[in-house]
């Protein structure tokens, strides 16, 4: 029996702590929170993206080599999926793995550019966590120089990027390319747009206006008016009105529909006795291309941004809401909890917006009553649990708060935060027998926060009358697969899966488990004794073509190609809604992709994604 394994955590917290002095505890970096976000955007969005939202299983210099295993060494490489001969035939395979390591480097630019076209077309949103980095990483990070032969599939790869949210990374393509682009004049307009809206998003307004100006002097055209627009705003920054005025005045006769929401915001700029206006919504939004100008229009202004700007572009919008001091501060929690959910901001960030929340000396004499005053603000009380537990002069109220926090947070969603927050709080506890109880809670919190020798520590203490055996191994092969990050770590947890399972489970965990068990080579008999509720299978496979187009690309070992075939594939679905013939044409295609690089989150991906429960 076994709780949910990889990525979620169990249901009770505790923590254990120091038995002498009373330590202050410095939380994070001492910095204001603007000067936080500006070194973040100086240094490029956070790429220590995790393969595995729990588990970093690999170092960036590491080559999962073990993949030669006896278990999984001999990986079909056929054009055919066999599925009743798979281990036969790939044991046949054997001496030839040593070729199948050796791929040869690749750029996304070796594509031919209609195929290349094809594919970014056909790639909408991923679900996997590990493609969808893996996708992003090539896309961003050209290898090889781009010619002038290589401007179309720059283009469509600069286009890929800034539909999918990756308006950084599309700019910073657009700066590095920029000469080769130059010649590029039909998407021109694209590109200048891209880098207009990018400043706008960061709030560097000297930049955008700087731009403004070139590009006005060459008579660049963007769309829904997007520089007359931009004119107008640096204008009023200057604190010329009569000019904005007179601009704007021509705007109104160019525009066939006027843009409702920009001259509210240009009406509230040119008031002299301004007074507080609240913009609930942003019905005449015209184009999401002019959401970057009205959160600058909006910030300058002092005017709240609300949550219809994280809805609309959470991946690029989130920075301007979290630094919105007029915002509302329960909106830009949860901007801030949603970007670094998604990697997108750090810890720091994350602490110093929760330490700036104002609460006052009454809300902290009564807890209860000012959490439950909270209500549905749930991201208030995540704020005042931290604050709170930091306020705690004594080791004993401190843990007492903190377990609490983490039952909260547990409830609500937010662990993986709260986990993060108390990281250094809980790195001033040490395991005793005296806080034994609390030992397998602290091993998970060290486990999230990846601290994997500390969870081992405290394995040792871990009474295991209290926990069931499934726990305790639940908790030792999360340590052991970080430490030696071995494939037959994972075979020997899925032995014991198999032995929990039964023809009670659910179908699909059944199906999944056992293609796992085949593609891994596990011996384990198929019991064949299953009330079948339905012949049919309802789940739709990829087209015969597409199918040979994978396989062929398999045998040829075309990286980039095959990584953006199997996504197509995917159509959007996560790994359990898959046709099992289906997730093992995948297994076989990354087994080979980047001599497997990417297999052993692969296939924790999917172990999270059976959702495995008591």
């Amino acid at each position: 029996m076994f709780f949910k394994f990889i990525f979620t955590f169990l249901l009770f917290f505790s923590y254990s702590l120091k038995s002498s002095e009373v330590t202050v505890i410095e939380l994070h970096k001492n910095k204001s929170l603007d000067q936080l976000v500006l070194e973040q955007e100086n240094n490029g969005k956070n790429e220590s993206v995790v393969e595995s939202e729990v588990l970093n299983l690999q170092d960036e210099n590491t080559t999962p080599s073990d993949i030669s295993d006896e278990s999984i060494s001999e990986l079909n490489t056929e054009d055919e999926i066999d599925t009743t001969n798979l281990q036969e035939e790939s044991n046949l395979q054997n001496e030839d793995l040593e070729d199948v390591s050796v791929i040869q480097a690749e750029s996304i630019f070796d594509i031919d550019e209609i195929i290349l076209q094809n594919n970014l077309e056909n790639i909408n949103e991923i679900n996997s966590q590990t493609l969808s980095n893996e996708f992003l990483k090539i896309l961003s990070n050209p290898t090889t120089e781009i010619n002038d032969d290589d401007v179309n599939k720059t283009y469509f790869i600069i286009k890929k990027l800034y539909e999918m949210g990756e308006i950084r990374k599309s700019y910073n393509l657009i700066k590095e390319t920029n000469s080769a682009i130059a010649t590029d004049t039909k998407n021109l307009n694209y590109f200048k747009t891209i880098e207009l809206n990018y400043l706008l998003s960061t709030y560097k307004l000297s930049e955008v206006c700087e731009l403004k100006s070139q590009l006005l002097d060459e008579s660049i055209v963007l769309p829904n008016f997007l520089l007359e627009k931009t004119d107008i705003f640096c204008l009023t920054i200057e604190n010329k009105l009569s000019e904005a005025k007179l601009l704007n005045s021509l705007l109104l006769d160019k525009e066939k529909v006027p843009d409702l929401f920009f001259q509210q915001l240009l009406d509230y700029t040119f008031l002299e006795n301004k007074e507080e206006l609240v913009f609930e919504n942003i019905n005449s939004l015209q184009s999401k291309d002019l959401i970057f100008l009205y959160s600058a229009m909006l910030r300058i202004n002092e005017l709240p941004l609300t949550e219809k700007f994280i809805e609309i572009d959470p991946l690029n919008l989130s920075i301007p809401v979290i630094l919105s001091d007029s915002t509302e501060m329960k909106t830009r929690i949860k901007a801030v909890n949603k970007s670094f959910n998604e990697n997108l901001v750090t810890i720091d960030i994350l602490s110093a917006l929760y330490q700036s929340v104002d609460f006052n000396t009454q809300q902290f004499n009564e807890p209860k009553q000012t959490i439950q005053s909270f209500n549905q603000d749930n991201e208030l009380a995540m704020a005042f649990y931290y604050q709170l537990a930091n306020r705690q002069i004594f080791p004993e109220d401190r843990l007492r708060v903190i377990i609490e926090y983490w039952e909260f947070a547990k409830n609500i969603g937010l662990e993986k935060i709260a986990y993060s927050l108390t990281e250094n709080i809980v790195k001033t506890f040490n395991p005793s027998l005296d806080t034994s109880k609390y030992s397998m809670q602290i091993a998970m919190s060290h486990i999230s926060n990846k601290n994997y020798s500390e969870a081992s520590k405290w394995l040792n203490f871990i009474d295991e009358k209290a926990i069931s055996k499934s726990q305790l191994e639940y908790v030792k092969f999360l340590i052991e697969l970080n430490e030696n990050n071995e494939m037959n770590t994972i075979i020997s947890f899925l032995d014991l899966l198999n032995n929990s399972l039964n023809n009670e489970a659910n179908i699909r965990i059944l199906e999944t488990v056992d293609v796992l068990n085949r593609f891994l080579m596990i011996k384990k008999g198929f019991n064949s004794n299953f009330n079948y509720d339905f012949i049919s299978d309802q789940r739709v496979m990829p087209s015969y073509f597409l199918i040979q187009d994978i396989n062929q690309n398999i045998n040829n070992l075309n990286n980039l190609n095959l990584l953006m075939l199997t996504i197509i594939s995917m159509e959007n679905k996560n790994w359990h809604e898959l046709h099992p013939e289906h997730l093992l044409l995948l297994l076989r295609a990354y087994s080979v992709y980047d001599q497997g690089s990417l297999i052993k989150s692969i296939i924790l991906e999917i172990l999270s994604d059976l959702n495995v429960t008591k």
